[in-house]
């Protein structure tokens, strides 16, 4: 498979799917791994799971490619992603803020299927807007627990 076409597949990935879950069984392969949660199993399933919480939390989250580069079997993507934070998210009640998130992505293509993906998003950034310490927990300005 050539980079241009394995870019086809990540991009379509990408720009559709929160649209349409359905198109992880086209776009993902079945022995998927997702090295940010190995444990989870493989799979479009283990994709899908990880979809639906995202949209549970941000239910109008949408997707944007910024850059995107493949060489040989790998594919990079930098994203931005926007989304009302609407659901409860790690206890974090919603705030009806819109989050804007960045991250970077690379996903391995064989045989026109997705089979591994690493990514890093700015969860730093994403608590901040959500108006929680990522380093204390805390809401930010709340004064900490006496002890």
């Amino acid at each position: 498979m050539s980079a241009d076409a394995a870019k086809a597949v990540v991009r379509r990935f990408y720009t559709e799917l929160f649209r349409d879950l359905a198109l992880a069984e086209e776009c993902i392969s079945p022995d998927y791994v997702d090295h940010n949660n190995a444990d989870a199993g493989h799979g479009p399933n283990v994709l899908r799971s990880h979809v639906a919480a995202l949209l549970h939390t941000f239910p109008d989250f949408t997707i944007e490619i910024e850059d995107i580069l493949a060489e040989g079997d790998r594919v990079v993507t930098r994203v931005s992603g926007r989304g009302t934070h609407a659901g409860t998210w790690m206890q974090i009640e919603p705030t009806r803020s819109v989050i804007h998130v960045k991250g970077i992505n690379i996903d391995r293509v064989s045989n026109g299927r997705i089979v591994e993906h690493w990514g890093e998003a700015d969860t730093v950034g994403m608590l901040i807007q959500m108006g929680v310490d990522p380093f204390s927990g805390r809401a930010i300005g709340e004064p900490p627990t006496p002890r």
